[in-house]
């Protein structure tokens, strides 16, 4: 009796072995499924995690700032659709079509715009792998991603934000290899700057406005163009901490700064305001517009030409950086090959 019980027990601890066995392969089996469906694994801005199996083959993208990284990436190739003012704004027109000749010929879909809602239907008839946009737009998003569309939420503040937005779309588009290149260059490059800055004690003041003549919406301590003014050397005149904020002429005034910089606006928009008169940098002339545009969008690498460029107006040439030599070396590191009709 006490043999057969032993046998029995043998012969249970065997089928529970091979029991645990079976199922220690079903899991890494399961697992080893999981890893292949997700091959390629991304968190956006939102904290969300975006899995692909493979890089996006067509990706439509409602955000200026990342198509245009979508170019500096070499990724161009997989765009499907882009937003409407890439076509409807004429400065914007005239640099993009010369970085792909589907934007000069008006071929690309434009299913919507990054400030506005998206046009669902549009979006889903370019049967996108991969959509772009900004994550201001929760309404779209919420309904891409209930249609089962893989949707990367955009909306950098600062710039370690928008290198990561750079390296997860490098992978999410194949290009990851091409976006350290790029971002190893930025950061040299912000180094370079940083350290022909940092010895000013002084430092000018200067209000940023917005385009389109909106003097009175500008941009907070914890801003993009906030990053751009400490990188030239500059303090941003707006001691708020929020990103966007909208003042009155009291308050402006208040702050005097040394310099006002405009975006996309006649300076005489701001000259003709009387209330404003008072101030130093319209009694001195020193009002400047980042022109044309493109170079200098701070949403994306372009930031640190802006930062050249607002030193100089703020500092004087003699203070540090050639602006022609400069331009053409950021954007050639940028943009590589296609610099060339850039700077034309």
């Amino acid at each position: 009796m006490a043999i057969w019980r032993s046998m029995m027990v043998v012969r249970w601890v065997i089928v529970i072995s091979v029991g645990l066995l079976v199922l220690g392969a079903c899991h890494r089996k399961s697992g080893e499924s999981t890893a292949a469906d997700g091959a390629i694994a991304v968190t956006d801005i939102r904290g969300k995690e975006i899995r692909l199996s493979e890089p996006a083959h067509r990706v439509v993208v409602l955000y200026q700032g990342a198509l245009d990284g979508m170019y500096m990436l070499h990724a161009e190739h997989s765009v499907v659709g882009i937003q409407n003012n890439i076509y409807t704004n004429p400065e914007t027109f005239k640099y993009f079509s010369r970085l792909d000749p589907r934007i000069a010929r008006k071929e690309l879909s434009a299913p919507g715009n990054w400030e506005t809602s998206a046009n669902i239907e549009s979006i889903l008839a370019l049967k996108p792998d991969l959509v772009i946009i900004a994550s201001g737009q929760t309404d779209a998003i919420r309904l891409l991603e209930s249609l089962g569309i893989h949707v990367f939420a955009v909306s950098p503040q600062n710039n370690e934000q928008l290198f990561k937005e750079i390296e997860n779309i490098g992978k999410l588009t194949g290009t990851y290899e091409r976006a350290k290149e790029l971002l190893a260059y930025t950061r040299h490059k912000l180094n370079e700057i940083q350290e022909a800055t940092e010895h000013i004690g002084q430092k000018k003041s200067v209000y940023y406005a917005w385009s389109g003549g909106r003097i009175y919406s500008t941009s907070g301590q914890n801003s993009r163009m906030s990053e751009c003014f400490r990188l030239a050397g500059v303090r941003n005149a707006c001691t708020f901490a929020v990103d966007q904020p909208n003042i009155n002429p009291e308050t402006l005034i208040s702050w005097d700064p040394d310099l006002i910089l405009l975006w996309n606006t006649d300076p005489q928009e701001l000259y003709s305001k009387k209330e404003l008169s008072v101030l130093k940098a319209v009694r001195n002339k020193q009002v400047h517009v980042l022109e044309p545009p493109f170079f200098y969008d701070p949403h994306t690498l372009k930031i640190m030409y802006a930062a050249i460029e607002l030193h100089n107006i703020c500092y004087g040439q003699k203070e540090n950086f050639d602006l022609e030599e400069n331009r053409r070396d950021i954007m050639t590191n940028l943009y590589g090959d296609k610099a060339v009709a850039l700077l034309e």
